[in-house]
């Protein structure tokens, strides 16, 4: 398409406009009637003018039209570019449209704005209307990262659409995280604890985890513990739902009542939690809508595809034009969409961290946790050996402490203390990643 031929082609597209915005179906038809040309195209097709016959097809139908609209619809057509005119009868969308074909042929590089005032407010994300003032032709950029002022993080995408990039980007290089996932599939850095839970014996394994959550958070507000701690659930609602469906209403009450004092209490003693989701309906999770500030709202998507954006908006109650939505549906591989003082792009870099399976989540043993109850007989340093053989992997001296009820009368520190003893007399071995130090048996314990 040469210059001449995409002006040609706007100005019919606002011709086409013109005629349009005040004449209806029914006079169109009647006045098109004994035509050859079918009136689907004339009334659906974005270039019936030029499929009318340019000029003849404004006088064919001009009496049906206010004398005023005629007249701009001839001067439009025997104007050579009045942009002015032009730009009463655009949509937004004609813009884009017209922006994109200008870029391809070279006429326009992707940082000029179109600038017709169409004299109409742009849609948001959710459908309803932005204002004009203030708004951005295109979004900022910049590498999404969580808000101090809501330390929380809410992610919302579809399966494959990048959540697990982008929770390792935003909270990788934190030492303590647990993650807890209903698929198999799914790897964590490997100084993080995750688990996969589903089945029939879901709603012990979640109880089991919650033993061990609420311990720590205890352990976080009595001020025992002070190191930062996550807490990541993925498709919370998900697991939620299947908890209450197998009749583990209960557990189901206790997670949503941990979600809650995490957003309530959590961060003021270094506990954060995580929800990652593929709706932004939050309504299940039974979190207020005032709670929701205490979240960093993270929307990921892919090419082409709206319902992230939707999600996010009606998270965060911000608003995206329609250029904005189009410039994000035009994007190649992964984005992001978070709060930077308004919406921002970001596209995450590739995370290089060293990752691991997720693992089988235990089961409770009556409700005392995935350690048997403390023996008499046994030692603190026996029941430590038991623990670490039945993981079978290097774990850390906090996990260790909040599994021992013997340790747990003392703090994390105190501990460290017994196990490196261990360490000492032949019995465990250190092994650190650069993050954290862990233990495990040696090969004559």
């Amino acid at each position: 398409m040469s210059k001449e031929e995409l002006l040609l082609a706007t100005k019919n597209r606002a011709i086409t406009r013109c005629w349009l915005s005040h004449t209806s179906y029914g006079q169109i038809a009647a006045a098109t009637a004994g035509l050859l040309w079918p009136v689907g195209i004339v009334v659906a097709g974005i270039w019936g003018i030029a499929a009318m016959g340019g000029f003849a097809g404004v006088i064919l139908i001009g009496s049906v039209m206010a004398a005023s609209k005629e007249a701009d619809a001839i001067d439009l057509e025997v104007s050579e570019g009045n942009f002015t005119k032009m730009g009463e009868y655009l949509t937004q969308d004609d813009l884009l449209d017209l922006k994109r074909k200008a870029i391809a042929m070279g006429v326009t590089s992707p940082e000029k704005k179109m600038s017709p005032n169409t004299g109409q407010n742009p849609t948001s994300g959710n459908g309803t209307t932005a204002p004009n003032s203030g708004d951005s032709a295109t979004l900022p950029r910049a590498t999404a990262q969580l808000d101090d002022a809501a330390p929380h993080l809410f992610m919302v995408g579809r399966t494959r659409e990048g959540k697990s990039e982008t929770l390792k980007h935003l909270i990788g290089a934190e030492k303590r995280v647990w993650y807890v996932t209903s698929k198999a599939t799914d790897k964590v850095p490997e100084h993080w604890q995750g688990y996969r839970v589903g089945g029939p014996q879901l709603g012990e394994q979640m109880t089991w985890l919650l033993d061990q959550w609420e311990a720590s958070l205890l352990n976080h507000l009595e001020g025992a513990d002070t190191d930062r701690e996550w807490f990541v659930i993925d498709e919370a609602v998900g697991i939620l739902q299947s908890l209450k469906t197998k009749g583990h209403k209960q557990t189901a009450e206790r997670l949503r009542g941990f979600i809650v004092e995490m957003l309530t209490a959590g961060a003021a003693v270094n506990g954060f939690i995580g929800i990652l989701s593929q709706t932004g309906n939050a309504g299940p999770l039974g979190i207020d809508e005032d709670l929701l500030k205490n979240f960093s709202i993270v929307g990921c998507g892919k090419r082409k595809k709206a319902q992230m954006v939707k999600a996010f908006c009606k998270l965060t109650d911000l608003r995206l034009t329609a250029q904005q939505e189009a410039e994000i549906l035009s994007l190649d591989g992964y984005w992001q969409l978070w709060e930077n003082n308004g919406p921002t792009l970001s596209q995450v870099p590739l995370s290089e961290l060293p990752l691991k399976d997720v693992v089988r989540c235990p089961v409770a043993d009556d409700g005392q946790g995935d350690s048997p109850p403390a023996q008499p007989t046994k030692s603190v340093e026996q029941m430590v050996l038991e623990l670490l053989r039945k993981r079978g992997n290097a774990i850390a001296a906090w996990e260790i402490r909040n599994n021992i009820a013997a340790l747990k009368k003392g703090s994390t520190d105190a501990a460290k203390l017994t196990l490196d003893r261990m360490v000492s007399e032949g019995l465990l071995q250190i092994e650190s990643d650069g993050v954290s130090r862990k233990y495990r048996p040696t090969g004559t314990a």
